[in-house]
């Protein structure tokens, strides 16, 4: 656990966050998302166990909130609070702004789809999850949703069982990997048909 403590400490000393409040914060000066995550990603997928794969997605979650610039990670947390005073339209009107705004930002339709997901407006959320993952395949957050929406709440067991596995590669620890219990046998049992069953 030092080391992997001691890698983390050395990736995000390199690549820090600006100290302003809010989960979302600026981006420094050189912030490379992609080759911060791929080394994440690195470390998830070779997480000694439950503890330290929880440390390492926390720092994945952190990576994703990091905005392109001040205004939009304060767009960002203002839609944040607002989901979190149960404001699902104020937060939406937020999120769509920031997006149109900032469209290389996938967070902010990421953000979307969750409170789609909390309105139960499921076929919205697949839709912004799917944009995502367009732009960032490994976006274990968009795919853990879709995987939960589709076995869940929509019975479509054959795309939710490979939206899952795709999670499950790149986090063998993932909670939703739970929901493997919910995919009938003769499912469960098939091998994975290609990644375009959503």
């Amino acid at each position: 656990m030092k080391t992997l403590s001691f890698l983390i400490f050395l990736l995000f000393s390199v690549s820090g966050y600006a100290k302003t409040w809010g989960p979302s914060k600026p981006a420094d000066p050189g912030f490379d998302r992609e080759a911060t995550l791929d080394k994440l990603y690195n470390l998830l997928a070779k997480a000694p166990d439950e503890n330290a794969s929880r440390e390492i997605f926390e720092h994945v979650w952190r990576t994703w909130m990091v905005a392109p610039d001040e205004m939009a990670a304060e767009s960002l947390n203002q839609a944040l609070r607002a989901r979190g005073g149960y404001e699902f339209d104020k937060a939406i009107a937020i999120l769509d702004d920031l997006a149109k705004q900032y469209p290389m930002f996938t967070q902010a339709i990421s953000e979307r789809s969750y409170v789609y997901f909390l309105k139960k407006d499921y076929d919205r959320s697949l839709s912004d999850c799917e944009k995502v993952i367009e732009s960032d395949p490994r976006h274990l957050g968009c795919l853990s949703g879709m995987a939960r929406i589709l076995i869940r709440h929509q019975q479509r067991y054959k795309a939710g069982k490979s939206i899952l596995e795709r999670a499950i590669k790149w986090h063998p620890r993932i909670y939703e990997r739970v929901l493997l219990k919910e995919i009938p046998d003769f499912i469960l049992n098939q091998k994975s048909e290609k990644d375009n069953t959503v």
